[in-house]
């Protein structure tokens, strides 16, 4: 049902997300909507998105699976400092909490001035965020593209 009310409104629909879910909506420009849509729209594209919360009842299972062995290796979590639909200003670091059930060694915190779209908001943030988590040196360029990896399936 949600692909055939959006078949051929992608870009009003994806559109409102990203204006409407963001601290800054102008940090997110028409080109790099444009892109997003053009990868949403392809084949399948919607469905898998959807997919995405279609998925969200099996994955509260599987978290409550994985949460009986925390992970030992550290976990930087962070989360907005604004989100509209918790009312705008948030006190809470849902993220950073959430991730205490699930890690012993969580580390990161909120992201003042962002929205849902922390690294589109705040690269310059994120990137020094990345940077001391990891130590910033080559020797962890490994640990930064793994890192680059998770951030592109978590987000």
């Amino acid at each position: 049902m949600p692909e055939s009310l959006v078949q051929g409104k992608g870009l009003m629909y994806l559109s409102w997300f990203y204006n409407n879910f963001a601290c800054n909506p102008a940090a997110i420009t028409q080109t790099d909507i444009n892109e997003f849509v053009s990868y949403y729209s392809s084949p399948g594209g919607m469905h898998d998105g959807f997919n995405y919360f279609r998925a969200f009842p099996q994955d509260a299972i599987q978290n409550v699976n994985y949460s009986k062995t925390n992970l030992t290796r550290p976990v930087l979590a962070v989360g907005a400092g604004y989100i509209p639909s918790f009312g705008g200003n948030v006190t809470i670091n849902y993220a950073f909490y959430g991730m205490h059930a699930l890690a012993q060694n969580v580390r990161g915190g909120q992201v003042p001035n962002s929205g849902h779209w922390i690294p589109e908001e705040c690269s310059d943030f994120v990137i020094k965020l990345r940077d001391n988590f990891f130590g910033g040196s080559t020797a962890n360029a490994i640990k930064r593209q793994h890192y680059k990896m998770i951030c592109m399936l978590v987000l």
